[in-house]
């Protein structure tokens, strides 16, 4: 295991009101991390604490084994971030990342032309002078990548960056995160509701829930919610070994062989069954 992020005990409070609290987990390097939860839960709060944009309340983070990393321009500078990105309209893709490495890219002059053609291609946008405000939403998105990308980083935070895009454009914005894990080993925490989508993509999932956080690992595309009407604890005790039990639902794989497994001790215990519903498994998470 290579950590990469380290997060500890971290709390932010915005004066009386506390959002986070007591926040604990470490994200591997390569990987790619789901950040998901309802709107308003502190997604985008946490990102601005790892950027050093928002400070921390209590708590520490750690970034490749260093507290003071958010302190070293050199430690920022492997860190790339799509927030919430401002363009320059009146200006080419290029221009604008040309105008962007003033302030942030470590590449020296004769490396920086080479540098901003090279991710122009990567992300599908040519070297033209075509003006950004031309450009479509999905355009846009792809050029606010190239941005992140500027400065080489090795670990990327994208927040919401699905917003606005039709299906085609999620699809490619997708196969680009996949070929940045695959070709450059980038490590990529990813917020969105587009829950379907990043499941494909993601290695796990961090769950902000109130104002903890917990780590779920897929288990596969859907699984199944089997609802009883009341519950029997020796059912519940026969059950425990093999299923998840929540709150009078027993939740299960999508695994025929064992449903059928299930459905024959639900019946040996003359239990009644309210629904049978086959949900997503992270979706899931929201209703919990």
């Amino acid at each position: 295991m290579n950590t990469i992020l380290r997060v500890c005990h971290l709390n932010k409070s915005f004066g009386k009101q506390e959002v986070l609290t007591d926040l604990n987990f470490e994200i591997q390097r390569g990987d790619i991390v789901g950040l998901i939860g309802k709107n308003g839960c502190g997604k985008t709060t946490l990102m601005k604490m790892i950027l050093g944009l928002t400070p921390r309340t209590k708590g520490k983070i750690q970034f490749k084994g260093d507290s003071e990393y958010n302190t070293k321009r050199n430690s920022l500078n492997k860190i790339g971030f799509l927030l919430d990105c401002k363009l320059f309209e009146d200006f080419s893709a290029y221009d604008n990342l040309k105008l962007f490495s003033m302030y942030s890219s470590s590449f020296d002059k004769s490396e920086l032309d080479k540098r901003i053609n090279m991710l122009l291609k990567f992300v599908g946008l040519d070297s033209s002078k075509k003006l950004v405000k031309s450009y479509s939403f999905g355009m846009k998105q792809r050029l606010g990548l190239a941005l992140a990308l500027l400065d080489d980083p090795e670990f990327l935070i994208l927040d919401e960056p699905f917003v606005g895009l039709d299906p085609a454009g999620v699809r490619v914005l997708l196969d680009y995160i996949v070929k940045l894990r695959r070709e450059k080993r980038v490590t990529i925490l990813i917020s969105s509701h587009q829950l379907h989508e990043i499941e494909e993509i993601c290695d796990y999932f961090l769950f902000i829930n109130g104002k903890s956080i917990e780590t779920h690992t897929k288990l596969g595309k859907n699984k199944i919610i089997i609802t009883l009407e009341y519950a029997v604890p020796e059912l519940e005790q026969s059950l425990s070994k093999l299923v998840t039990l929540k709150e009078g639902q027993i939740i299960l794989p999508h695994d025929m062989m064992l449903l059928n497994s299930i459905l024959k001790l639900i019946y040996k215990y003359n239990c009644e069954i309210k629904e049978i519903t086959v949900s997503d498994s992270i979706e899931e998470l929201f209703r919990g």
